[in-house]
């Protein structure tokens, strides 16, 4: 505020794509550089942002040498540390096509490649959460911190440099811009800073650090093909394939389907039971606002995200787990979702590999960077890989993002959503 006071209106965000017509820097500082843009996001995209997190935080982690002792000072380890109690969510590169373009605008904002932005993490700061004066290391050349939301006045949460005697309040979409390595490569000391606690209310943000090497790589889909051209798989048919036993039906790891595509996609018939289906439809019946309205018409909505040892999905969570070959702890929060119907606008998960269940008595999925059209009907399970493979990236390997699996329904429907993450997501006393 102080600084656009005075000074005009800032650019309108276009009401279309509900992203900002332009940019306003301010350099707020000149050695060290540093850089403030009021409007860096949309109020849209601040929520986009946040809807995405939603059903994935875990608890923030530091970064710590290895082993300083024996002269390992590039070798970073992540460890909980009471320094930092606020939550975190790391996205996925492109996860949609909202996070794609703010991540094409940060390099643009950077001046650096966007393959070397590694992949943003939003945090949650709850009253008294926070993150003591640390720095964010010398391998991250630029950090741009992004505010998604406001707290009340004098309410804390802002983010302090204690060496430059500089504080920022959180505005919603406004971004800070600093450097953390002298121009020699050296840590710079000045840029030490700390996310101070929010007395009032919750702040939201996202860490966005470019790094010295590769850390961002996407694959780029060779097909798009549209809906009547692509292969149709009926999920619920494909359980005719089956030859039952004397006793009983197939267990859920023999009704489990592969399809011949590169992006190995994987449906089971009948995950849930129709009693298991009706119940969640009652909940999202019951769910008190129906979900937010999205601000980017066709996007998913989130209706409804199960607490973890909710006794209401229990069951289901322990079927997830003993069919997946993720640990338990890698379950994420199940979420009830009406699924998108504009490409691009669909939550493809925060999880290395991610399911959507049908609720609906029938809808459509379409893939059309893999060429198939999965029909599902309710109970029935899809599954997908975001990030399966590796590639060189000068002298690492770097996972790589595999945005073939972006999918569209093509009618309204109810969803339930899983996410499998590469690391521990639930509570140590969680199933």
């Amino acid at each position: 505020r102080d600084l656009l006071e005075g000074r005009g209106p800032l650019p309108p965000v276009d009401a279309k794509t509900l992203a900002p017509t332009g940019l306003r820097s301010f350099v707020v500082h000149e050695e060290p550089r540093m850089v403030a843009v009021p409007q860096f996001l949309s109020p849209e995209e601040c929520r986009h942002l946040c809807d995405l997190a939603e059903g994935g935080w875990i608890r923030s982690l530091v970064g710590k040498f290895a082993d300083p002792a024996a002269g390992q000072t590039d070798t970073v380890a992540t460890t909980e540390a009471q320094t930092r109690t606020s939550s975190s969510c790391p996205l996925r590169p492109a996860q949609t096509t909202i996070v794609q373009r703010i991540e094409q605008r940060l390099a643009q904002l950077a001046k650096l490649p966007i393959e070397t932005l590694e992949r943003l993490v939003v945090v949650r700061y709850e009253p008294g959460q926070e993150f003591t004066v640390h720095h964010d290391g010398k391998f991250r050349p630029i950090t741009i911190f992004l505010y998604l939301n406001e707290l009340p006045d004098n309410c804390g949460g802002d983010t302090f440099f204690p060496h430059l005697g500089f504080s920022f309040v959180p505005r919603t979409g406004c971004a800070v811009m600093w450097p953390n390595a002298q121009p020699d490569g050296k840590e710079d000391s000045r840029m030490v800073h700390a996310g101070r606690p929010p007395t009032e209310g919750v702040k939201f943000g996202v860490n966005c650090f470019f790094n010295v090497d590769t850390k961002r790589l996407v694959t780029s889909p060779s097909m798009n093909m549209a809906a009547a051209e692509c292969h149709r798989v009926e999920v619920a048919r494909l359980q005719d394939q089956l030859v039952w036993m004397d006793e009983g039906a197939p267990s859920v790891r023999r009704r489990t389907f592969t399809f011949n595509t590169e992006a190995q996609i994987r449906a089971v018939p009948y995950f849930l039971s129709a009693e298991e289906v009706d119940r969640l439809r009652s909940d999202a019946d019951q769910t008190s606002n129906g979900g937010s309205e999205p601000g980017f018409q066709g996007a998913t909505v989130v209706l409804k995200t199960f607490p973890f040892e909710d006794p209401s999905v229990d069951a289901i969570e322990a079927r997830l787990i003993d069919w997946n070959e993720f640990a338990p702890e890698n379950l994420g929060q199940l979420k009830l979702v009406h699924g998108n119907t504009q490409m691009g606008l669909g939550n493809r998960g925060c999880g290395q590999r991610c399911a959507s269940i049908c609720l609906s008595e029938q809808v459509e999925v379409h893939f059309p960077h893999l060429g198939i059209l999965v029909a599902m009907r309710s109970g029935d399970l899809v599954e997908w890989p975001n990030a399966w493979f590796q590639e060189e990236a000068g002298s690492d390997k770097v996972t790589v993002e595999d945005v073939r699996t972006s999918h569209v329904h093509l009618s309204d429907c109810l969803m339930l959503d899983v996410s499998f993450h590469d690391k521990s997501v639930r509570p140590l006393n969680a199933s």
